[in-house]
């Protein structure tokens, strides 16, 4: 992730000695939240999909409604964090919730907000110090990796004066206790160097959280996974080298810590399409992009190239590792993304209950990587479906028919990016439209069913000028300082970073195993 940018700070108000002047301060302190806060209601209102009926809900509606947790949800890859109580969110606006403590003793909790899609998901963290880095230190001290089926993989990272970077990987399971994150055992296996093991380190290894992957069978086993490649010196071959831990997810449900053990290995990597120099080429230049769980394999993606498709059944002994190219005219010679760009333009998605894996390439007509289109420039979206590990394409649709199609006001003439596939639905496509021309820009989510050409949502995601959403209840002066000094700032930081450096939302199912067992929820943990 991008370094988040610098805070505002507000001014601490001062304290007064007569009372009238104390009221006279809270009761403008009080307005403010009315008037913010009514803005911020109106706001989330009008980012709701419509629903059918009208009134309101009766509270057993609005009870049930909340038990129902979505199938499936977009989950924003930022993390919010709110490190004291009063600004981290409660059961009722974020109910998925868990803690954990680090290898280094620091207690830490998370929460989860869940929304039907197009609507967006959040998490949240607490991370108090001097456990964690201060939130004015460079670098995101939490952060979720993947997901896959009942379980997320998170990333909890310090730094210590005498040692070097601390990292620890955690699993949160949607099917046994919901509100306790297992430990992974510390990968202490060495790293390849030249076709050569390292000695082992003296201190855990650090993996490559942008190279990790999470598969889970059912409810019977997880494995967590590093790949990466190799090509010898005067030699046609390339190698993945793997780093995998494989764990028994039926362990005890108020064990902290998962079992297993770390197992590095080094295997050739197989061709699907002609064994040739041109794949050995592309997988010189290859770069990890995302990794993602289908069937029996891990999948790791360079967006500009293809998948790695590495087996993780348990009765294979040494995983086998294959690939198989993107169905694209060309493939840069090259690893540099801004180069391309087309991670923000193409996606992979898993969808038909796991079944079935899309990839999702919007082709722009001008060629640039990460502005407006060009006037008289627009773009083709083409869907394509892996049959027996072939490619078939489902449909083409241009920019001229979507626009033909749908009123400007429905659908902004501009480029769309980011494609995720509804997993329930799979003739719809999410996108995220940006609206260029300022540092910190307006961003939407919009809905496309692609068998009619027609969208079906268009809901604004980030406002550039908001700074009220998310607010706790504000009663004092204090209160108010602590919303101004933490809340604006991440709301802030959110609107620089997906300015900056846009990430892919990412497809969730675990808030759908919590509604299954919803009635035979373990208690927490403390």
């Amino acid at each position: 992730m991008a370094p988040v940018g610098s805070p505002r700070r507000s001014r601490t108000p001062v304290a007064v000695a007569r009372s009238d002047t104390v009221c006279g301060y809270i009761l403008l302190a009080s307005r403010a939240y009315n008037f913010l806060a009514s803005r911020a209601y109106n706001l989330l209102a009008s980012r709701a999909p419509p629903l059918a009926g009208s009134g309101s809900p009766s509270p057993s509606v609005a009870v049930s409604a909340a038990a129902a947790f979505p199938k499936w949800v977009l989950l924003e890859p930022f993390v919010f964090r709110r490190d004291d109580d009063d600004s981290f969110p409660d059961e009722t606006k974020a109910p998925i919730r868990a803690s954990g403590f680090t290898s280094w003793g620091a207690r830490f909790s998370i929460a989860f907000s869940v929304a039907e899609p197009p609507l967006i998901s959040h998490l949240y963290a607490q991370l108090p110090v001097p456990g964690f880095p201060g939130p004015d230190e460079a670098g995101p001290p939490l952060a979720i990796l993947a997901t896959h089926g009942h379980l997320a993989l998170l990333r909890v990272a310090t730094h210590k004066p005498t040692l070097h970077l601390l990292q620890d990987l955690f699993i949160y399971s949607a099917h046994e206790n919901p509100c306790l994150l297992k430990i992974l055992p510390p990968c202490n296996e060495p790293a390849f160097a030249d076709g050569q093991f390292l000695g082992r380190p003296a201190t855990p290894r650090l993996l490559n959280t942008a190279s990790l992957g999470l598969w889970c069978r059912g409810n019977e086993e997880l494995v967590v996974a590093e790949l990466s490649l190799y090509r010898p010196r005067c030699h046609f071959m390339i190698f993945a080298d793997i780093c995998l831990l494989r764990s028994c997810t039926s362990s005890a449900s108020h064990n902290r810590r998962c079992d297993g053990r770390w197992k590095s290995m080094r295997v050739e990597i197989l061709s699907t399409d002609d064994p040739d120099d041109t794949d050995l080429r592309q997988l010189t230049f290859w770069q990890t992009e995302t990794v993602v769980p289908f069937r029996k394999w891990l999948c790791w993606i360079d967006y500009n190239r293809g998948i790695l498709f590495c087996n993780m059944m348990s009765k294979v002994s040494t995983p086998t590792v294959s690939f198989l190219k993107f169905p694209l005219d060309k493939f840069p010679l090259t690893s540099t993304r801004i180069a391309t760009g087309n991670c923000w333009y193409r996606g992979v998605s898993v969808v038909g209950h796991g079944r079935e894996l899309k990839f999702v390439n919007v082709a722009r007509q001008d060629g640039i990587f990460f502005k407006a289109l060009e006037p008289g420039t627009g773009f083709t979206i083409t869907c394509h479906t892996l049959v027996g590990m072939v490619w078939k394409k489902d449909y083409t649709v241009t920019s001229d028919e979507l626009w033909d199609a749908n009123t400007s006001d429905r659908l902004p003439r501009g480029i769309l990016m980011f494609p995720r596939v509804d997993i329930d639905r799979p003739h719809v496509v999410h996108f995220l439209y940006i609206e260029f021309g300022h540092v910190n820009k307006n961003m939407w989510v919009v809905a496309i069913d692609m068998s009619t050409k027609t969208v079906e949502s268009l809901s604004v995601y980030i406002d550039r000028k908001d700074s009220c959403i998310d607010m706790p209840c504000i009663k004092t002066l204090e209160d108010l300082a602590r919303f101004q000094r933490h809340n604006i700032r991440t709301i802030r930081d959110l609107i620089g970073q997906k300015s900056m450096s846009p990430m892919p939302f990412l497809p969730c199912e675990f808030p759908k195993f919590l509604s299954r067992g919803l009635s035979r929820r373990l208690p927490c943990v403390p």
